[in-house]
């Protein structure tokens, strides 16, 4: 090509063009518009090729200007968008997309051209084919021309809507699994697995700090098994629902509540000393007796009996705090219920 350039100028240089000189020039530049034709028709079926295989690419692959319009798109990103290339042709895309999403897009091209480097990030778009949005990963790559001048940006984005949804329903069903083998189901309270968890973290948290304090509490419903016998057991596990929200009321943010047995409930109160563990055990115990459940049109009755425990010696665990306050609650059983008894040695 470059040879036959050259032979042109040549021709074209003399002076004066000999009847010789012209059919040679003619005759040369029939020649070169011959081999300029066949590599044009060898560059489109190239082209043709190059978008064939283009459009073989089985995730959203397209091609923007410098100004962010859209110079070629393929087969799967028309797809994805419910968009053809016609409608996207020398557009920016606005009129398709929502505003919003669309500044995120532009200010996405911005930064790429401007700090030359290639991104992948994740973003939300909308596609008319699915009439909603979808999560794509996306990857853009900057082009540039001879001069350093932005010139093309590369993307592709691969719909990953579906395994977003996967993921939240695998989040959902561990986090249900997860409060199936920490809940109690009838109550909703936390059950003895979990409450002993929690209970070894405030042990250690009070021998980590000097000057801590944590309180622990057994309660069990007085005479329940009567009431369960007499009432049957439907009503039965209402009150123990009932007896959970009373509890529940009653406690700080930073308390805990489980039910640890049939009818045995234990709580942590942390940061507190046996007098206050005490005041509180007495407000429960009187919300209790002065809040009876009412079902169906009959008023029962009942009554609590709690034992409390502060951490501290002779205890080695959080396990030990708690049989001390459960020997508390036997205590304050057999000195007759409806009472609070603390459990030995005071701190």
């Amino acid at each position: 090509m470059s040879a036959i350039l050259e032979r042109l100028k040549y021709l074209l240089g003399e002076e004066i063009l000999s009847d010789d000189h012209w059919r040679a020039f003619l005759d040369e530049v029939g020649a070169y518009s011959e081999t300029v034709e066949q590599e044009a028709r060898s560059l489109q079926a190239n082209s043709k090729v190059l978008l064939a295989i283009i459009d073989l690419i089985p995730v959203a692959f397209f091609v923007k200007d410098h100004e962010s319009r859209f110079f070629l798109i393929n087969r799967a990103c028309e797809e994805q968008w419910g968009l053809s290339f016609a409608q996207l042709r020398g557009t920016d895309g606005s009129q398709f997309f929502p505003p919003d999403q669309m500044a995120q897009f532009l200010a996405k091209d911005r930064s790429v051209f401007e700090n030359r480097k290639s991104v992948e990030f994740e973003e939300i778009f909308w596609s008319a084919a699915k009439q909603s949005n979808r999560s794509g990963q996306t990857f853009k790559r900057p082009m540039y021309d001879a001069n350093g001048d932005s010139q093309y940006l590369v993307c592709v984005t691969l719909d990953i809507t579906e395994q977003k949804i996967a993921q939240v329903k695998l989040a959902d069903s561990e986090k249900k699994l997860q409060a199936i083998a920490t809940t109690d189901f009838l109550t909703d309270l936390p059950n003895r697995r979990h409450f002993i968890a929690r209970l070894a973290d405030e042990f250690e948290r009070v021998q980590r700090f000097g000057g801590q304090r944590g309180s622990v509490l057994m309660l069990d419903l007085d005479l329940f098994k009567q009431i369960n016998d007499t009432h049957g057991h439907a009503t039965g596990d209402a009150l123990l629902k009932h007896f959970a929200q009373l509890v529940r009321n009653t406690l700080r943010k930073v308390d805990m509540v489980g039910r640890v047995g049939g009818e045995e409930f234990a709580v942590i109160l942390p940061g507190t000393n046996s007098a206050g563990a005490r005041r509180f055990a007495e407000r429960l115990r009187e919300a209790v007796a002065n809040t009876p459940l009412v079902r169906d049109g009959k008023t029962i009755s009942m009554t609590v009996s709690i034992g409390v425990a502060t951490i501290g010696p002779p205890d080695s665990n959080g396990e030990e705090t708690l049989l001390r306050s459960d020997e508390a609650l036997y205590r304050a059983k057999r000195n007759g219920r409806n009472r609070v008894e603390l459990a030995g040695p005071e701190i």
